[in-house]
This record gives C-alpha cells, structure tokens and sequence, in this order.
C-alpha cells in the first residue's frame, strides 16, 4: 500500500452543459506518493459531471520514483467514478510503458478519496 497526497489539481470546461445536461471538464492533478510507491505523479483526467453531482472519469497517470527499490517510471490508466463525497477508482499498469527497472511492471490499483488530506491506494503489481 502507499499513501498520496493531492499538491495541485487544475480543473476545466471541455464542454459546459446547461442545468439538466452532463458537462465535460478536463484536470490535470499532481500528487506526491510514499509506501511502496516513493515519488510524483501527473494525472491527466477527463470528467463527465451529471447534473446531479456525480461524475465519471477516466486518464492516465505517469508516474516517476520507486515502486519497492526499483526506480523508473510508468503509466496508469485510471477509471471511476465520483459520488457523495468520494471518488473511487481502479488503475492498471500501461502494457510498456515502464522504463529503467521498472520496465516489465504490470498489475492493476484501486483508491478511494474523500476530503481527507492523505489517500490510500492499494497496489497489485509484479514485476
């Protein structure tokens, strides 16, 4: 497990629906990571929010630091969905896209993230 702190999340219109219609919002989050995960992260995320205040969304996350004692970088492709104050989301790891000792990483993730100021994110990789 490690845990992930939010150090900036930057949201914005794609496409502004009217009151009873969904709009589509761009973010682009940066986190700080510590656990098995040791580094930083970008998120690139697009949302779809319903007008009653949910949302679903996907991205991808490229992730540079140690996953154990090995070091490189990967990408995540995220998706979930936000509801009653929470965003819950799966991950999994981007076939090639690890480098240096990171290379053959796979395996998938999951988080759920409400107000609080640290999440948990629970990690099933092999490498």
């Amino acid at each position: 497990m490690s845990k992930f702190t939010i150090e900036s999340w930057q949201e914005s219109d794609v496409i502004k629906g009217k009151d009873t219609e969904a709009s589509i919002r761009s973010a682009v989050i940066k986190k700080h990571y510590v656990g098995v995960l040791n580094g930083t992260s970008v998120t690139h995320y697009s949302l779809c929010y319903l007008p009653n205040g949910c949302a679903t969304f996907t991205g991808i996350e490229v992730f540079s630091g140690q996953y154990q004692t090995c070091e490189g970088h990967m990408s995540l492709l995220h998706e979930g969905r936000f509801q009653n104050g929470e965003a819950k989301g799966t991950l999994s790891v981007i076939a090639g896209s690890g480098t240096e000792q990171l290379k053959t990483i796979s395996g998938t993730a999951h988080f759920c993230a409400g107000d609080q100021s640290e999440h948990e994110l629970h990690t099933h990789f092999s490498l």
